[in-house]
């Protein structure tokens, strides 16, 4: 992960009553990236030396996010982007990323994103971590639905839509929940319809985005194969759109592939 701009409000000073292991977590946020990139090692290291456990480390880090809420943009993108970092640190500190999830992080990565909407950077870093988070864990698809994950990554595409990677990657998070169970669906408020009126708007708008346009197109041939939404797809210029595209990459062979696939899919 790259360390990207910094949130446009400077830090602001981080509550001092969150205990030790917390204000650490607090601190390497507002910090350099080589810092937040130190934390798998160290808290690995805190574990061997039986200072600490997993379970604790991830409850501390929870209150850390909590904390980070009101210490500004730049700290809660830093503890975001530590939440992306431990997500993937199972080799490092086993049981960690599954006890993020357990003690909360998701939820917490949530509030992040419900108290800053017209922060781009904390709304990317906040969809990112809670994506990584969930991975393949079925506690945390539950937790993901349980806090209303999608209503706010509507809402992220909808405040921001210029930013093409937080488009590309809300487009990808939307693509996927059409696999999921139904129950699961309902629990999460997912409607396939307002994520292809998303997803087609951000390809109607980046189309000289060709990570994006790809991702449009894998997320519209779900919402035709597997959502049997034909006719949302193709409303408006849903076709057109499609048709578009493939004439602008007409030399990568997965865009044409997919706008093929989305095209007969519409035909049929």
């Amino acid at each position: 992960l790259g360390s990207g701009p910094e949130a446009s409000a400077p830090a602001k000073r981080a509550p001092g009553n969150v205990g030790p292991l917390a204000m650490l977590i607090l601190t390497a946020s507002g910090g350099e990236l080589a810092w937040k990139e130190a934390m798998p090692k160290l808290l690995a290291q805190l574990v061997e030396n039986e200072v600490t456990e997993p379970g604790i480390i991830a409850e501390r880090f929870v209150v850390a996010g909590n904390a980070a809420a009101d210490a500004g943009p730049q700290v809660a993108v830093g503890w975001l982007t530590i939440s992306k970092i431990l997500a993937n640190a199972e080799n490092k500190v086993p049981h960690l990323p599954s006890g993020l999830v357990e003690a909360g992080c998701i939820n917490a990565a949530a509030r992040l994103m419900e108290r800053m909407p017209g922060e781009a950077l904390v709304q990317l870093a906040g969809l990112e971590a809670m994506s990584l988070l969930v991975g393949n864990r079925w506690s945390g698809l539950t937790a993901f639905a349980d806090v209303g994950g999608i209503p706010l990554i509507e809402a992220a595409m909808a405040a921001h839509g210029g930013d093409a990677v937080l488009q590309t990657k809300g487009i990808r998070a939307l693509g996927s929940g059409v696999l999921w169970p139904r129950d699961v669906q309902q629990k999460a408020r997912y409607d396939s319809c307002r994520g292809i009126t998303l997803t087609k708007t951000a390809m109607r708008r980046h189309q000289d985005s060709e990570e994006l346009c790809q991702a449009g197109l894998e997320a519209l041939s779900k919402y035709v194969s597997k959502s049997m939404r034909k006719f949302e797809v193709a409303e408006g210029d849903g076709t057109g759109i499609v048709e578009a595209i493939m004439g602008r990459y007409a030399s990568n062979p997965q865009i044409q592939q997919l706008g093929r696939s989305v095209l007969e899919g519409l035909s049929l």
